[in-house]
Formats: structure tokens, C-alpha cells, sequence
């Protein structure tokens, strides 16, 4: 945030405001703030039940107060009227910078216009608004075209072109339409004669597993399922398993995005049916959050920051390398 002699006294109203605190994730402050405290926010729906997402927030705020920085985080799930007001109320604050994770980003682009009117920098999480400084993330339908044509290659090479196959996306968000059209559009380049027999909305766990199970009574036939997000996908892989499938059939795949510990564990042991993650280098994205608002804070042109998810296979080193990045084995 800007130093303390052009950052106006946060009122004791908005100081006040207290987050509930979720998977860990500390989300805000009861206590005064001080004048001269230099902080970060970081709004991301459904911080909790993603993975990867509690590592990258880790990661930001170890490198702000080595930098410091204050990093506090808002979880308002799909609560898009908390979300905003959540950012009002940093913007009334006047901290220093805020990085958003925007489901549907028209509807920020007023309160982001407020926020950089009065001096707080914006930073849009992976998408691109008209009222921001910058954005960090990735390059969605890239990565996602990356996994589909992976799967793409796996279907011509192991089943001759053809199979059917199941998308778990995540409609409500853009990021989600963004990768599940990566997906569908790379699935089809390399394998135009898969068929996709359902698309639903998954990107935690449970709801993977049971959207998975209803889908397979419907469909027995499926033999490849597709997500946006590996909680999703790894849920999907317990419902492939307890609805009496091989969880080692070699004619199968599942593959998922972002690289969460339980998939990237699957494809470290390999000789599952779970054969694919886009995995999130995700303390380079973490530390981005932070190293881009203080360059924005500070009056530097530091743009965006644009991070590749890279893909990982079973029995790949590269599991091992990204585990270690979440103090996994």
C-alpha cells in the first residue's frame, strides 16, 4: 500500500470487520490496523475447497512479510454480494493493493474503477478486466487445450479415435468456461471422433464424486472423464472405482487441472486410470501476487503476470517436483 503519508487513516467501522477463517486460510482482521501497515488483499471464491489455491495464498503471504506486507484473504464462495462487499470495504480502507479472483468479471468492473480511484491497485486473478493494473494467472484456454489434446493423442494412440467422454467443468465461473472449452477444443483436435456424452459443473471432491456416480449409471460406457479442476477429478476417480470399475484399466483415463496433491500422488505411483494434471507452479503464482503489488504500490510498470500450468503424466518426475512444492512426498 502507499507509505504513510498518502494513506489515509482506515476507520475503526471498516477496521472491525471480522472474516470467518476457513481451511486454515486466515481471511481478515478484527484489530485496528495500523496507519502505517502495508496491505495486500486477496478475494478468491472458494479459496477453501481448492487445493492448490490454500498453496498459492500460503506462499503470498510468507513472501509479503518477508516483504512487508499484511496478506489478507477473502473466501466468499459463490457469494458474489459478500465478494463485493468485501472489496468496498478494502477500498474504504485504502490498502495497498488487492488481488481478485473475479467469477463473472463484468459485474467488478464499477468497484474496480472505485478502488483504483482512489489509489488501491487492482490485480485480476487469471482473467483481464477494463479496470485493472494488472493480471496474474494463467492462460486458461491454453491450459486446458493442453489437457484435451493430451487426452486427445491418448484416445487415437490406445483406443483408436473413439471414445466416450465426460467434461466436469465449472459454468459459473469464466475461468471454468475458458478451460472446459480449452479441453473440449483440444480433445477434438487430436481425437475428433470422441464423443462427449455429458458436461457438468464440479470443482470440489464431493461434488466430482457425485455427479461422476450418476453420470456412470447413466452412461456405463464412459472410459475418459475431463475436469477443470483435480478435486473434481479425483472425486470422479473414487466414483469410477466404487461403481466396480478397474482403477487400473488400461483402456480408461482421467486426467484433471491445477495439480492438487492427492492427483499428483495418483500419477506418481502411476498404473491408475488417472493419467493427466495441468499442474500450477503454485509458489511462483503466490509470490506474484505480492511481487506485482508492490511493483504496481511502488510505481513500477510491472504488467501481468502470466504463469503456464505444466502438464503432468503418470510416473513423471515432474509429480515429485511439484509435491515438493506443497511440502508433499
Amino acid at each position: 500500500m502507499p507509505n504513510s503519508t498518502s494513506t489515509a487513516s482506515i476507520t475503526r467501522r471498516a477496521a472491525t470487520l471480522a472474516l470467518a477463517t476457513t481451511a486454515g486460510i486466515a481471511v481478515g482482521s478484527a484489530n485496528p490496523a495500523r496507519a502505517d501497515e502495508k496491505i495486500i488483499g486477496i478475494s478468491f471464491p472458494n479459496a477453501s475447497v481448492i487445493g492448490a489455491v490454500v498453496t498459492e495464498i500460503e506462499a503470498a503471504k510468507k513472501k509479503g512479510a518477508e516483504m512487508g506486507y499484511k496478506v489478507v484473504v477473502d473466501d466468499p464462495g459463490t457469494d458474489l454480494n459478500k465478494q463485493i462487499n468485501t472489496i468496498k470495504t478494502w477500498t474504504e480502507q485504502k490498502i495497498g493493493a488487492m488481488v481478485v479472483n473475479t467469477l463473472q468479471p463484468a459485474a467488478f468492473e464499477s468497484v474496480a474503477k472505485q478502488a483504483r480511484a482512489v489509489g488501491v491497485k487492482w490485480i485480476t486473478y487469471g482473467q483481464k478486466i477494463d479496470n485493472q493494473d494488472a493480471t496474474v494467472g494463467y492462460a486458461q484456454y491454453h491450459d486446458g487445450h493442453a489437457l484435451g489434446e493430451y487426452a486427445g493423442k491418448w484416445i487415437t494412440d490406445t483406443l483408436g479415435g473413439k471414445a466416450n467422454v465426460v467434461i466436469l467443468g465449472y459454468d459459473k465461473g469464466v475461468w471454468g468456461q475458458q478451460r472446459a472449452g480449452g479441453i473440449k477444443d483440444g480433445l477434438k483436435s487430436a481425437a475428433p471422433s470422441a464423443t462427449i456424452v455429458a458436461e457438468q459443473d464440479a470443482i470440489s471432491p464431493t461434488e466430482g464424486l457425485n455427479v461422476t456416480r450418476s453420470i456412470l449409471q447413466a452412461h456405463p460406457e464412459v472410459n475418459v472423464i475431463l475436469g477443470v479442476e483435480d478435486p473434481a477429478t479425483e472425486g470422479a476417480y473414487k466414483a469410477w472405482i466404487a461403481s466396480g470399475k478397474d482403477k487400473g484399466d488400461a483402456k480408461a483415463f482421467i486426467g484433471g487441472m491445477d495439480g492438487t496433491v492427492p492427483a499428483l500422488k495418483l500419477l506418481k505411483e502411476g498404473g491408475t486410470v488417472y493419467r493427466a494434471s495441468m499442474a500450477i507452479p503454485l509458489i511462483a503464482v503466490g509470490e506474484a501476487m505480492v511481487t506485482t503489488s508492490d511493483a504496481l504500490i511502488n510505481g513500477k510498470s510491472d504488467g501481468d503476470h502470466i504463469v503456464p500450468l505444466e502438464l503432468v503424466t503418470e510416473k513423471s518426475p515432474k509429480a515429485d517436483e511439484y509435491l515438493k512444492q506443497q511440502a508433499e512426498k
